[in-house]
């Protein structure tokens, strides 16, 4: 609080809350199925019981197989026999295994201490006080929107009251104190009945064991798949029995778990209307709805700022402030997505399905209680905090590190304000490239804005016009050609790897033959050039309009220097990009057809054609990369500070698991770094262009001659 006459946090609470009464019924209800939910694992152990059984009355009661049996009919026997046996052991091994594997450990948490927070604990204290759940030993900060209460050592804190509270920055940034005490009251809400969150917690529990057996592989299923590669035809049908129980064995899991989810869904969504209820009584029943569209606007500011990173980090730069960020995003979002958020809290349904009621539900449930709230306080919440921002930047480096595991010493950090001002020029950037290009603009038609130009700005900007329905009309053409190339190069690659194509249609293939495929990309190709000399008047307009208008915004400069210089870098980054979006597609092209070779290896005969033919798409995509460097290596990044060669600030792997693991994110630098820098300048070239026009505009109507007949 930076106002010492300011009313503390801890005095505002107001009143006492009544706890939630829970009936006899719901006991009963979550303790049937807390008990359900044991007896799941118990059939798991008794499925594994049954096969080791059948595995022993198989070798006992089947040795008749080797009677009458001589010469080489004694290998069939004993495949006959010990293959099933085999078989069953693998089996068995593979539902035993995730008894004892134990879940693999997360990062490091981001710890809070008492003695630096002391604020924030004693509120926290005070809300655990008022909901009548254990005050939590630890407290947590991590980037979620989200807030959760948990036993802090998992079963080991079962029986005790050992709570860990984790607390997502971005609700500390975005939230008041009121909104931010409703939802920790929530989360305290399912641990103010004691057996209630122990039962909870085993159905959640399991749950999650579940969902960890079905879906988690490791090093064995690895060595499985490699072990049915193999030449010797006993071991194969051997180790191929083993792959098809294990197969029927996780399905049999996945219903295990399936009925687990159904069985426990009601009473999931009966304890969160059960924790909600805390949440209205603590912050008022007319808050809850304010609340829970807070979440869900800061829910949608987080994925754009986690994009807004991610961009960044393409040129080794990230945000010093992932949840000043997120703040931001909040701040700026458009309207209409805000209207469209509210209207899904009221249209929401509820499924029979859903662990979470719909909020439309909740919202009316916690209405309905009336409740004034004990803690109305509407100051933000980041004043619960000594120095919410330093906390904020220390947190998003904790993330980096340990969480997406960046190396912190290979990326320049870059002040959050500063970051979110250059991404709402991106915004408008885009904006300003839909007006230019009246909404038709693709990176690949781009051609590199050498000097000089045909004709006036009016010839231009009027030729424009007059070839926009037919262009627009050609565009979806265009668009499915390209998709029609990936998909064929895809099919011939995997042709070339010794693959044989089921279904060559799914690749715009008549064929699986090498000899189709080339015939299939050769027409494609021949297709795109036809459409593109189709395409160009409008694009030859397009072009001389931006010349003649980037011509002119120069002219209106005078003699500013840096405005020149600034336009110049724009236009020498726009023509060395323009020159290289052939190559950042053939990589990208490549890269999808290097990640369908191996997405289907499992099922591939020969291994050795495989990986060569991996090698030569590998390589494709190295030699398309080493043209983009060279291509760039002179060439000055307009964005960032001291404009420094654009090749030297992509974030290009030192090292990866594997050479092709390489070339995947050599080829996404490509797209997801090179391309959108492109976008990125036609898109700020535009606005230049569309300020010079506006400029022109005013000047035409200033000298325009009257109409004959007016003095």
């Amino acid at each position: 609080m930076t106002d010492s006459t300011a009313l503390s946090p801890l005095d505002a609470f107001s009143g006492r809350m009544e706890p939630t009464r829970v009936s006899w019924l719901y006991q009963a209800g979550l303790a049937i199925v807390a008990l359900a939910m044991i007896l799941l694992p118990l059939i798991y152990l008794a499925l594994i019981a049954a096969v080791g059984w059948a595995i022993w009355w198989h070798l006992v009661n089947d040795v008749v197989i080797f009677q009458h049996v001589e010469g080489r009919g004694v290998i069939l026997a004993l495949v006959a026999y010990l293959g099933p046996a085999v078989a069953g052991l693998i089996f068995v091994l593979f539902l035993i295994k995730p008894l004892f594997s134990r879940a693999s450990q997360g990062p490091p948490p981001f710890q809070l201490s008492e003695k630096a927070e002391p604020l924030l604990f004693a509120f926290v204290e005070k809300i655990c006080q008022h909901v009548g759940a254990p005050v939590p030993r630890e407290i947590r900060l991590d980037t979620q929107v989200n807030a959760s209460a948990g036993f802090r050592r998992g079963w080991v804190s079962f029986l005790g009251s050992d709570l860990v509270l984790v607390i997502g920055a971005p609700l500390v940034a975005g939230m008041s104190m009121r909104q931010l005490a409703g939802v920790l009251a929530h989360e305290f809400g399912h641990f103010a009945q004691g057996a209630g969150m122990r039962l909870s917690y085993i159905i959640r529990s399991v749950n999650a064991w579940f969902a960890r057996v079905v879906y988690e592989r490791d090093h064995w299923d690895e060595r499985l798949e490699g072990w049915a590669q193999t030449d010797e035809w006993y071991l194969k049908i051997v180790f191929l029995l083993a792959k098809g129980g294990v197969w029927a064995g996780r399905k049999i899991l996945w219903l295990l778990m399936s009925v687990g989810h159904a069985i426990s869904c009601f009473m999931s969504r009966q304890m969160e209307f059960d924790a909600d209820s805390y949440e209205a009584k603590l912050a008022g029943s007319s808050e809850f709805a304010r609340t829970a569209e807070r979440l869900r606007a800061l829910g949608v500011a987080h994925g754009v700022a986690m994009n807004d990173a991610y961009q960044t980090f393409q040129s080794r730069e990230l945000p010093d402030d992932l949840t000043a960020l997120v703040a931001w995003r909040e701040k700026v979002m458009p309207a209409h997505v805000r209207q469209k958020l509210e209207q899904s809290v009221s249209e929401s349904k509820t499924a029979w399905n859903h662990t979470h009621p719909a909020d439309s539900d909740r919202v009316k449930a916690a209405l309905a209680i009336g409740a004034e709230g004990v803690f109305r306080l509407e100051e933000p919440a980041a004043g619960l905090f000594k120095d919410f921002n330093t906390t904020s930047r220390d947190l998003t480096r904790h993330y980096f590190q340990h969480e997406l595991q960046v190396s912190l010493d290979k990326v320049r950090f870059r002040d959050a304000a500063r970051m979110a001002q250059d991404r709402q020029a991106a915004d408008e950037s885009d904006r300003h490239l839909d007006a230019f290009y009246l909404n038709l603009f693709h990176f690949m038609r781009v051609t590199p804005l050498e000097p000089g130009r045909q004709g006036t700005w009016k010839e231009a900007h009027d030729a424009m016009l007059a070839h926009a329905k037919a262009y627009e009309a050609m565009l979806p053409a265009y668009h499915a050609l390209l998709g029609k190339l990936t998909d064929q190069t895809a099919g011939a690659d995997l042709i070339a790897a010794h693959y044989t194509l089921t279904t060559p249609a799914e690749f715009g293939l008549s064929g699986s033959t090498a000899a189709v495929a080339e015939a299939g990309l050769s027409q494609t190709r021949n297709q795109l050039r036809e459409l593109a000399e189709r395409m160009a008047p409008f694009e030859t307009a397009t072009t001389n309009r931006l010349r003649a208008a980037l011509d002119d915004w120069r002219d209106r400069q005078g003699d500013d220097p840096g405005q020149h210089a600034q336009l110049e870098r724009l236009l020498a980054a726009q023509r060395s990009l323009a020159r290289i979006t052939g190559e950042i597609m053939e990589a990208s092209r490549a890269s999808r057809s290097l990640e369908l070779i191996f997405a289907n290896s499992s099922g591939h005969q020969n291994g050795e054609k495989l990986y060569f033919h991996a090698r030569t798409v590998a390589q494709r995509i190295e030699t398309a990369f080493r043209e983009c460097m060279t291509a760039l290596e002179n060439t000055a990044h307009p964005y960032l500070d001291g404009h420094p060669p654009v090749s030297g600030t992509l974030h290009v792997p030192e090292k990866a698991d594997n050479e092709y693991a390489r070339a995947v994110k050599l080829a996404q630098i490509g797209t997801e770094a090179l391309i959108p820098l492109l976008v990125r300048i036609m898109g700020d070239l535009s606005g230049l262009a569309l300020a010079a026009e506006k400029e022109l505009a005013q000047d035409t109507a200033r000298f325009q001659p009257p109409p004959a007949g007016v003095a």
